[in-house]
């Protein structure tokens, strides 16, 4: 079960490491349309500061989702762990069966 819980931080600091991977790169291209605009012309200004919003909005959502969906899928994967422990829990705690045979060879 620990190995579990080490692969799901794995797993979210994977996500969360590549994340600030895009957000660094989108920075940099957002620098880089800046710095291609004039800041003279003030119609292109505009667009390009409706352009960084809505692609960092983008960003944002899609960041969003991911940490949602990765969130479920590990819940689902502990929710499966805690039955196949139960489930393993149950067959230990049985006693093991004796055989007819076992019966009669033991007095009693």
């Amino acid at each position: 079960m620990e190995a579990v819980l080490t692969e799901e931080l794995d797993e979210e600091e994977q996500l969360v490491r590549r994340h600030r991977k895009e957000k660094k790169e989108l920075q940099a291209k957002i620098q880089g349309m800046k710095n291609a605009v004039p800041k003279n012309d003030k119609k292109r200004r505009k667009q390009l500061t409706e352009d960084v919003a809505k692609l960092e909005k983008e960003m944002e959502q899609k960041h969003r989702e991911e940490l949602e969906q990765l969130k479920l899928t590990t819940k689902e994967n502990k929710i499966d762990s805690v039955a196949v422990n139960i489930s393993n829990l149950v067959l230990e705690n049985q006693p093991p069966r004796i055989s007819k045979a076992q019966k009669r060879r033991v007095p009693g």
